[in-house]
């Protein structure tokens, strides 16, 4: 999706949540202020403890790469922020479903809902999706 992994917010997010767990900031403070799944928050610890913020930063971002350009990821991130209702919504919440549906409408390409919200992740933005199904 992006040129440079490093640069990617769920990867500076990630390094992030490494330097807090360092300073011992707890699992939960760190889970709630960077937007992460406490699970997930926990891994991180496990991975810090082993092997530092190296571990951390040698994780991948997985999947292969995108069919979504720079431009289109741009759009999508411009209308996460925006509301739902100028695209047709009845209200102005964004759901993981209908970003799903935006994007298959405008780019013709449909993803599973776990890719669907690992863009919005990767932008920084995937806390603003509502956790409601449509």
């Amino acid at each position: 999706m992006l040129s440079r992994p490093d640069t990617l917010p769920s990867v500076v997010r990630r390094m992030t949540a490494g330097r807090m767990l360092l300073e011992g900031v707890p699992v939960e403070t760190v889970a709630e202020q960077l937007h992460l799944s406490v699970q997930t928050v926990r891994r991180y610890k496990a991975l810090v403890s082993e092997g530092g913020l190296d571990a951390l930063a040698k994780m991948g971002v997985g999947g292969r790469a995108s069919v979504l350009d720079r431009e289109a990821l741009d759009w999508i991130a411009a209308a996460l922020q925006g509301s739902a209702r100028a695209h047709g919504f009845e209200s102005d919440t964004w759901t993981n479903a209908r970003l799903r549906e935006v994007i298959e409408r405008r780019y013709g390409v449909r993803y599973s809902r776990v890719y669907i919200w690992q863009i919005a992740t990767n932008l920084g933005l995937g806390h603003l999706l509502s956790k409601s199904r449509r």
